[in-house]
């Protein structure tokens, strides 16, 4: 009798919102925009947060980095000198793809310049913004430090799939 009744609701609420996946989608997109996002991560990088900014990396990075929080550090501490500033730049392209069983994701990229007393280095990105079907992969999919003059990569933190493409 149970079973029957919790069906019978799932059923009900599921015909007066066949398109819940589509509402998440995009309350994700609004909610979950680099735009929103940047602040947040400015304060972390200012702040040295390690916590902070695990909290905003994709469950692929969370489940397959064997020491992420001490990689975090590590490219925190790869900042030398004071900060001066933390600019947000967009760019970096973006990927977004719709399947025909409803499932959708959306990936932006963009970056940031620190500017420090000792050097100028780029953050660079790809945020996912929205997963319709596994929201615990929002988040960074990929974040690598690096000096701009002379070009030198520091450190890169990237899940193992889906950066930029299609992932289940």
């Amino acid at each position: 009798m149970f079973t029957k009744i919790i069906v019978g609701f799932l059923s009900f609420v599921l015909m007066i919102f066949p398109n819940w996946g589509n509402v998440r989608y995009a309350y994700l997109v609004r909610t979950n925009s680099p735009s929103i996002v940047a602040p947040k991560v400015i304060d972390a990088i200012k702040t040295k947060n390690i916590v902070a900014l695990e909290s905003m990396m994709c469950n692929n990075i969370k489940q397959n980095t064997s020491d992420l929080r001490g990689e975090i550090g590590k490219m925190l501490d790869a900042i030398d000198g004071d900060i001066i500033s933390i600019e947000r730049r967009s760019g970096g392209g973006s990927y977004s793809e719709s399947r025909s069983n409803g499932r959708k994701i959306s990936q932006e990229g963009f970056d940031f310049t620190i500017t420090t007393t000792k050097q100028t280095y780029a953050l660079g990105s790809c945020w996912e913004t929205a997963n319709n079907f596994n929201p615990a992969e929002t988040g960074f999919r990929t974040l690598g430090l690096g000096i701009i003059s002379p070009l030198e990569s520091l450190v890169l933190i990237k899940a193992t799939n889906g950066i930029r493409e299609w992932h289940d």
